[in-house]
């Protein structure tokens, strides 16, 4: 009997290990991102769960707002912490079991911030300014989307993982790759499955390819600094390109961007070349409208967080 009950014990015992491993990565490192070089910036959030790399993540040039909203499952806006927060960056690698389910790639990530950056936060509800994506009078510009089989990895068109490059050169930096007749460089692979972007001074290229209005308005969140809320009603999948003259000062976490005047004005620019805004391209270009509202909005309110992480 005695021997049974210490064959209980361990089973618990060694029950009680596996689950706390499995609620952590293998193997992870954090650090500061180097500064970047030449002005262009290597940004990226690849791999885990459900990913071509499920049991590796590779996070690049990151802001901590991204890695907390990947991690609660939450958009960026619906954190609020220091200052900092917007302006550091950093590098993110860890290994974990390729089964791994989202569900526990959350509390892997949780665990991570807690332990190297000392993060405590609690929840409140906020109204928030938003805005709300709908379709404009004239209806929708956008092609749905072809279906295609899907891509194997390693197989050409595939996503391989690497970060998109957000410069003046797009990904392998300037005179490496061809421009198009658009006056930006052509990505190989360009919208390869969801959104992809390349930024240039004074104009931004979004290419979607195989985009749900959910993701491109989650997209939208990046360009004006608020929840956006998709009620277009459209179904589906769609390909499309918008060009735009994106605001910086909301894209690094600034106050968001105001919709445009009603005289039909909001274009931006550097004088060369006169490039709508966000409001006005996503109106022009694709027959859709963004128009403010205020929304009720979880939010995750940091109480402590350190600004440098715990030694690998």
């Amino acid at each position: 009997m005695r021997l049974v009950h210490m064959r209980i014990l361990l089973a618990i015992g060694l029950g009680i290990v596996s689950l706390a491993r499995a609620q952590e990565f293998e193997a992870a490192s954090v650090k500061p991102a180097a500064p970047p070089d030449s002005g262009r910036m290597m940004v990226g959030m690849r791999g885990g769960p459900g990913s071509s790399d499920p049991g590796r993540i590779n996070y690049t040039n990151v802001q901590l707002k991204e890695v907390m909203a990947a991690a609660y499952d939450v958009k960026v806006h619906q954190i609020s912490g220091p200052d900092w927060l917007d302006s550091e960056r950093f590098d993110i690698t860890a290994t974990m079991a390729p089964d791994t389910t989202k569900a526990q790639f959350h509390v892997m990530l949780q665990k991570l911030l807690a332990d190297r950056f000392k993060l405590t936060l609690h929840h409140e509800k906020k109204d928030l300014p938003a805005f709300v994506l709908t379709v404009g009078k004239k209806g929708s510009k956008m092609k749905q989307s072809e279906e295609e089989p899907a891509k194997k990895v390693g197989e050409a068109g595939a996503d391989d993982g690497s970060p998109v490059e957000f410069g003046a050169g797009g990904r392998g930096g300037p005179g490496k790759m061809p421009l198009g007749k658009d006056g930006f460089p052509d990505l190989p692979g360009g919208g390869r499955g969801g959104p992809s972007m390349i930024m240039m001074p004074g104009k931004a290229k979004l290419m979607a390819n195989k985009t749900t209005m959910a993701e491109f308005a989650d997209q939208l969140e990046r360009f004006v600094n608020r929840p956006v809320v998709d009620q277009t009603e459209l179904k589906g999948k769609f390909d499309f390109v918008l060009y735009f003259a994106p605001d910086m000062g909301a894209m690094m976490g600034g106050r968001g961007v105001p919709p445009p005047p009603p005289d039909g004005g909001g274009r931006g620019g550097d004088g060369a070349e006169e490039v709508p805004t966000i409001f006005v391209a996503v109106q022009e270009q694709l027959g859709l409208k963004l128009e403010s509202q205020k929304a009720a909005v979880d939010v995750l309110v940091i109480d402590h967080m350190e600004k440098v992480p715990t030694e690998n």
